[in-house]
């Protein structure tokens, strides 16, 4: 019998799922001005969703209401995003100097880089329609901090890194197995949440209610997943579609 290789093994799944597929010079790549203008872009997003992240905190801690902040999609998407913001600044960054770090990185960590910009593309503009239609009381919203911290987390978070997908060269995978990884994360949540709601007593959002609810949830639940898969390849045809227009750059 042959011997087990595991990196055959990886290698495999690599191909069947089509997990190789990302181009790695996307990565660094720029459409607008070139790698120099991108790693400044970029590091100006990064720097404004770092102060947005650590206000929020500090204005929760402040408010006590510290203990259920992470248990909110809509901050857990954002860390992402300021993660997303971070991986990518340092990339650029070292390609502006001449090193490519991200290829030197191991295919796991490249792929998770990949599906952390497609999760917070697709989770950004999913959160944000969803608040605005459905959750958002402007009386819950009192100051001026509070209304920048609101507007920064649910509609800069959406301006951020559409202008980081339009000026740098990141892409979606058309493969079915990246949406179904970001369906996972967002079931993953619905898991969490109604872990809190047994060991904290509440409901993140009303939405997911049982109690008063019933079996509708379940059928919001299904509708969601559903938006989500929509929002991915509307999102994976308009890049496409930039990929096609000429740009100052590539």
């Amino acid at each position: 019998m042959d011997e087990y290789n595991e990196k055959d093994e990886f290698d495999r799944w690599h191909r069947a799922l089509r997990l190789h597929r990302l181009d790695t010079r996307r990565v660094t790549a720029a459409r607008i001005a070139g790698p120099g203008f991108l790693a400044l872009l970029r590091l100006v997003l990064f720097a404004y969703t770092l102060t947005v992240w650590i206000s929020a905190i500090v204005y929760d801690a402040q408010h006590g209401a510290m203990s259920g902040h992470f248990a909110y999609f809509t901050y857990l998407c954002y860390t992402g995003l300021v993660a997303y913001f971070a991986s990518a600044l340092v990339h650029t960054a070292s390609a502006c100097r001449g090193r490519a770090t991200f290829t030197r990185m191991p295919r796991v960590l490249r792929l998770l880089h990949w599906l952390l910009f497609e999760s917070v593309l697709v989770y950004a503009v999913v959160v944000s329609v969803l608040f605005w239609a459905v959750l958002y009381d402007a009386q819950a919203y009192a100051g001026g901090r509070h209304r920048w911290l609101n507007a920064s987390v649910h509609a800069g978070n959406v301006a951020g890194i559409m202008v980081d997908a339009a000026a740098g060269g990141m892409a979606l995978s058309g493969h079915w197995s990246h949406v179904l990884a970001l369906e996972a994360v967002a079931l993953a949540y619905v898991a969490l949440a109604y872990m809190n709601r047994a060991a904290n007593g509440w409901f993140v959002y009303g939405f997911l209610d049982y109690e008063r609810l019933g079996w509708r949830v379940l059928g919001i639940i299904v509708g969601l997943l559903a938006a989500l898969a929509v929002v991915y390849y509307a999102l994976y045809a308009l890049i496409r579609l930039l990929d096609r227009l000429p740009t100052i750059s590539r």
